[in-house]
């Protein structure tokens, strides 16, 4: 199987890098566009099934995506963001001299920054939703609609990384990353594919040629 795991457009918050947790924030016009852009590049690949997160953001990108591609989207609460209780509608720098967020950064694995759960919790569910897909899905091609610290553990686990590791990923906002689970050795096709920024830099150059 084919999974397309693919972290939810821009929001207000996330340009303002502010923690966002369960908070029911819609996407904003460039996070819009950013799913769009993405739709249209992976129209071609044929997906049919999208497991999604139950958080707004992560709903709407996945409505986006279904839209067009014409496919059914089925809701997984086990790819919700976590909760992120004392940190939401923070500022990274408003948390910059917070202990248990420099704990987070460098060892995600020790922070407690939920009350139900740590990032080991938040790999084992995010994993399952991998094997419920793997098991369910009669499709060969199934696309995860998540969140970044949901879908870097998810990554690391298949790397074969220590959990700790997760932070060295880097993943855009309506980025996608391709886990070829199809025969023996899991393989990465491709990581953090946004082709939004690839348009945005294009613009960017005209833009500079055109003064």
């Amino acid at each position: 199987m084919l999974i397309y795991l693919i972290r939810h457009g821009e929001t207000d918050w996330n340009a303002e890098k502010r923690i966002m947790g369960r908070s029911p924030l819609p996407l904003n016009e460039r996070g819009r566009e950013q799913v769009r852009l993405l739709a249209s590049a992976l129209k071609g690949e044929g997906i049919t099934t999208i497991y999604a997160s139950a958080v707004a953001r992560a709903k709407e990108t996945a409505s986006i995506l279904a839209w067009e591609w014409m496919a059914a989207v089925d809701e997984e609460e086990r790819l919700n963001e976590s909760a992120f209780e004392k940190w939401v509608g923070k500022t990274h720098d408003e948390l910059r001299d917070d202990p248990d967020f420099k704990l987070y950064h460098a060892k995600p694995s020790r922070s407690r920054f939920s009350a139900d759960e740590g990032m080991a919790d938040i790999q084992r569910r995010a994993l399952a939703a991998v094997d419920r897909a793997m098991t369910e899905a009669k499709a060969e091609k199934v696309a995860l609609v998540s969140h970044r610290d949901v879908i870097k553990p998810i990554i690391v686990h298949y790397l074969g990384l220590d959990l700790d590791a997760m932070h060295g990923l880097s993943l855009s906002t309506a980025s996608v990353t391709l886990l070829d689970l199809r025969a023996g050795r899991p393989r990465f096709r491709y990581v953090n594919f946004a082709p939004w920024r690839w348009r945005d830099r294009i613009l960017l150059t005209e833009g500079k040629k055109s003064e």
